[in-house]
């Protein structure tokens, strides 16, 4: 069974959270419109209905794009837009409509929740807390800027509150839990290492067993019975076998050998990388092979799992597709990963020249880690790209497989 490490984990989860929150922030303004149109019609102020129903668009639009492009410019960008959505928003209501804060502020605060409901990408609680507060800060500036304006008390209603102290909590309970699994459940990345440094350690020492056994045990046995001179053929076998245990080959092997995964950190952070575009609507599927277990230079991997994102990236915004391959194929000296898809493809030879995406991010990117990348495609094909990286040493190899042998 494959078990996300632990640290990983967290942040999917952590993750999942902000990304609920843009949905419930999506929805809280979509459903302010029907809200919005009921009270006013039935106040007779129809004719005022536009400007506050174009604040709310504009800030649903906004929503919606940091909901599919959480990048942290973009939640200040809605933040900002927002808070003056909110601030037109409710002084048109009650320009048109005086009592409408004492009668219905639900109507007139709902802007300013949707303000609080904002989320990030965030690989620890302390973050998406930290968001929160933020918006939650902008919410109250929004009320003092409606008092300042149409000199009223302020009034910033229980929503805004409410939303934080859930989301505050919420959080809160979040970063509990993941200190208490971090000392009470084991961390079960490590404990699979751990398992397969034993098992290989368990594996040399049988070997290294079964060669004292076939050599150095015989051989005192063959000393112990046998005449006072030793034949020729007696004194040969000895001879080779204190070549055998005297060589290089074996005192290697008879070594105590620990076995470090060193590609995990890669594996790691592709498996973020698949869960992050998953919950954006890409559905990654991902298969490897290689003899054993690969070192790869800090800057070969980081180079590897950016190009790898930015592939998918484009796989999302421009194949028309919602489903990608990436395979990973280790050789003793390169790692190869193809990602591909059976989207609506493009034809290589009519990139701009000022499109520096693929160049740069891409290309450039592997040839600077001294890898190389390949494209194919053509319109109506799906596109393959084929990334190629060096490896710095097989750590060790993977056991043969007994499969099927009696």
């Amino acid at each position: 069974m494959a078990v996300l490490p632990r640290d990983v984990a967290a942040r999917v989860i952590t993750t999942g959270i902000s990304r609920g929150a843009w949905a419930v922030n999506c929805v809280n303004l979509v459903l302010t419109f029907p809200i919005l149109i009921e009270f006013m019609l039935s106040n007779g102020l129809g004719e005022a209905l536009p400007g506050p129903l174009a604040l709310l668009s504009l800030m649903l639009a906004f929503a919606v794009w940091a909901a599919f492009m959480p990048r942290a410019w973009l939640v200040g960008t809605f933040l900002a837009v927002g808070a003056v959505c909110a601030i037109l928003y409710e002084i048109s209501l009650v320009s048109a409509y005086p009592p409408i804060m004492g009668e219905a502020l639900f109507v007139v605060s709902r802007p300013a929740v949707s303000l609080v409901l904002i989320g990030m990408i965030t690989s620890t609680w302390i973050t998406g807390l930290v968001w929160t507060f933020v918006g939650f800060v902008v919410s109250i500036l929004v009320s003092l800027a409606v008092a300042v304006v149409t000199g009223l008390p302020v009034t910033t209603g229980l929503g805004p509150v409410l939303v934080m102290l859930i989301y505050v909590a919420t959080y809160i309970v979040l970063g509990a839990i993941q200190r208490s699994q971090r000392r009470l459940v084991p961390d079960f990345e490590q404990l699979e290492s751990e398992t397969q440094r034993l098992a290989f350690e368990e594996n040399a020492r049988s070997r290294v067993t079964a060669a004292v056994h076939d050599t150095l045990l015989n051989d005192l046995s063959l000393i112990m019975n046998a005449p006072d001179t030793l034949t020729q053929r007696a004194v040969d076998r000895l001879t080779a076998d204190i070549e055998t245990l005297t060589s290089e080959e074996w005192l290697h092997e008879s070594q105590s050998t620990a076995v470090d995964d060193s590609d995990a950190e890669l594996r790691n952070r592709l498996t973020l990388v698949m869960s992050d575009l998953q919950w954006r609507g890409l559905t990654v599927h991902i298969t490897g092979s290689g003899p054993g277990i690969y070192r790869l230079s800090v800057g070969t991997a980081s180079a590897l799992v950016d190009v790898i994102r930015a592939c998918l990236e484009n796989v999302l915004r421009h194949s028309g597709t919602t489903v990608a391959e990436v395979d990973i194929a280790y050789t003793p000296t390169d790692v190869t990963v193809v990602v591909s898809d059976q989207g609506v493809g493009f034809d290589p030879t009519e990139i701009a020249g000022d499109r520096l995406g693929v160049r740069l991010s891409v290309i450039d990117r592997m040839r600077a880690a001294g890898g190389s990348a390949r494209i194919w495609s053509s319109p109506g094909t799906g596109t393959s790209i084929v990334l190629s990286a060096p490896v710095l040493e097989m750590v060790a190899p993977h056991p043969e497989s007994t499969h099927g042998q009696g």
